[in-house]
């Protein structure tokens, strides 16, 4: 397979190239992914959009992905590459209700999305990758869904992996059994436990919090917690914590596609009628899908390194065509 770059796809995407797409589509990929699918995804998105500009490449576990945005953030594009330069996941979509992004230059903020009252830190210590986080579904897979908009989900990676050994078991991966930590003083007012681990890129759709803990904290705030080891809890319901607190590890319960930390804060206790705020952190950081966010005891730092990134949690096998005609 001949190697291929960024500029390289993007010119056969507005081009509308499709013999060329569809030959580097991986051969499972060409399986589940239709010719004739491709050639009106192209139709559709190449009709509404403006110029595009690269926002991230993203590098994990031998993949890469590439994601572009249009100068009106009107469209957004994500290709995934396999270690063979083949493409396994291609999504062409409208960007809708966005309220701003960052770091591209010549497109506006948007203000208007409603940021927590108080300040907080990342639930975990050191340096972590941020797997989903933003403003859009191209950089965050929650923000379809207002209980999980602005969540973030964390990973710990070494060397642009997040495992090392067999990827079917938990203890591979750098994330898992790692410390979680309070990320603001409160009181635990839910803690659910005992769901087991699930095989890493099995789902336990039943429990797709797994075990999980909420915290209360200032300005009538909740933080939740989720896919925690069963039985590592170091704190009970009613306990009073600080930020920095252990209170639990790192687990692959519920939906979980491998080990991370789930944190989102809510204005209310019950996870499926809550709306979720902004996270504001200590030191005024916003991290995004790709970011390396560190916490070193009162210190928030964000690294935002444009080759570093990772793909969705859970990389779509089919092309996604949601324009409708």
């Amino acid at each position: 397979m001949t190697q291929i770059n960024a500029q390289m796809i993007l010119a056969k995407i507005e081009n509308n190239e499709i013999d060329w797409l569809y030959e580097h589509f991986s051969d499972y990929f060409q399986e589940v992914s239709s010719y004739d699918e491709l050639k009106k995804l192209l139709k559709s998105y190449n009709a509404i959009r403006y110029k595009n500009k690269l926002f991230k490449h993203i590098q994990l576990n031998y993949r890469e992905e590439y994601i572009w945005f249009d100068e009106k953030m009107a469209t957004g594009i994500s290709v995934t590459l396999n270690k063979y330069n083949e493409i396994i996941g291609f999504v062409l979509t409208p960007i809708k209700n966005i309220k701003g992004i960052k770091n591209i230059k010549g497109i506006k903020n948007i203000k208007g999305i409603k940021k927590s009252k108080c300040y907080y830190t990342i639930p975990v210590q050191n340096a972590w990758f941020v797997y989903a986080g933003g403003e859009n579904e191209l950089l965050n897979h929650h923000y379809p869904y207002k209980n999980q908009r602005y969540a973030l989900d964390l990973v710990l990676t070494k060397a642009n992996r997040s495992y090392h050994g067999n990827p079917n078991l938990c203890e591979s991966y750098y994330s898992y059994n790692q410390i979680i930590v309070a990320p603001a003083d409160g009181i635990v007012v839910k803690i659910i436990d005992g769901i087991p681990d699930a095989t890493p890129g099995e789902n336990n759709m039943k429990h797709p919090e797994g075990n999980y803990v909420i915290m209360k904290h200032a300005n009538n705030e909740y933080s939740m917690i989720a896919h925690i080891k069963p039985h590592s809890f170091k704190v009970n319901v009613g306990d009073c914590v600080t930020r920095g607190q252990f209170i639990a590890r790192i687990g692959n319960s519920g939906n979980a596609m491998e080990p991370h930390v789930h944190f989102q804060i809510m204005n209310q206790c019950n996870t499926q009628f809550a709306k979720t705020y902004k996270i504001k952190l200590i030191n005024g950081t916003s991290p995004e899908k790709g970011d390396i966010v560190s916490y070193t005891d009162d210190n928030m730092i964000l690294k935002n390194k444009f080759n570093f990134a990772t793909k969705f949690k859970k990389l779509s096998s089919n092309m996604i065509h949601i324009f409708k005609n």
